[in-house]
């Protein structure tokens, strides 16, 4: 299931889971000298996505799409609460699941089975990724580092390339275009189910503005040249969430995901 987080959680991340064949996760030798800092960029980062008030003001957000792998096309629907609520709910390699972190623990279904606790590595990872706001959201006082590579040439017009060292020592590259100072390309390692080290290069596309936010309805990743790809369907800003979403409480999968 990690990776199906994974794309989920970049599909959501231009605004809180894509092709560039795999091949430009590193610096570029011939970057042209950037003439901004990395903290002006990523302000204009912030203001193109609606700005740091909005960004901070919204509350919840509930995401519906379709996660492609080879031929097989999941739907999904994730919900999401401040400061750090998430579920997923959906279909998966043939099975119907409910993921759910509620603030503190993690838990999962699939199938016929109950709702159980995650690992506690799992749990682990859940918990970043439910973080409503995005890293670059005070970044510093939440104790990441953002440094600015240089401007690079990303599928023909100029990006800003960010390194951003989490908290936690994982570390994602970022390209910002230089125009819209929005996401284009990231750049990030996971590991997979048998807890071996992956490299996953995603792009965005198809920004749209929802309730004065922008999301990216579009992304496709490649991990060791297989791709995949999101795309959204809806989105909805600071709508109600039954509270109950985010318990261990409801396990019917199969019911849910239909």
């Amino acid at each position: 299931m990690q990776r199906w987080i994974l794309a989920m959680a970049l599909a959501l991340g231009g605004a809180a889971a894509c092709d560039d064949n795999g091949g430009e996760g590193g610096k570029s030798g011939a970057a042209p000298q950037a003439e901004l800092t990395a903290e002006q960029v990523v302000a204009k980062h912030l203001a193109a996505l609606g700005g740091l008030d909005k960004l901070k003001a919204t509350k919840t957000l509930v995401i519906r799409g379709e996660y492609q792998e080879g031929s097989s096309v999941d739907a999904f629907v994730a919900y999401r609460a401040r400061p750090n609520k998430f579920r997923k709910e959906g279909t998966h390699e043939g099975k119907a699941f409910v993921k759910v972190f509620d603030g503190d623990k993690g838990w999962l279904a699939e199938g016929d089975a109950p709702m159980g606790p995650v690992p506690a590595e799992h749990a682990v990872k859940m918990k970043q990724y439910a973080e409503f706001d995005d890293a670059l959201v005070d970044a510093a006082a939440r104790g990441h580092k953002v440094e600015l590579v240089g401007a690079e040439d990303v599928k023909g017009g100029k990006a800003y390339h960010l390194q951003l060292t989490l908290a936690n020592g994982d570390v994602e590259q970022r390209w910002l275009d230089a125009t819209t100072f929005l996401d284009v390309k990231r750049t990030v390692a996971f590991k997979d189910k048998s807890g071996a080290q992956k490299t996953k290069h995603v792009t965005f596309s198809d920004w749209r503005e929802v309730g004065g936010l922008k999301f990216n309805f579009a992304s496709e990743g490649e991990v060791d040249g297989k791709i995949s790809k999101v795309k959204v369907q809806s989105i909805e800003v600071d709508g109600a969430i039954d509270p109950a979403k985010f318990t261990a409480q409801l396990a019917n999968t199969v019911a849910m995901a239909r």
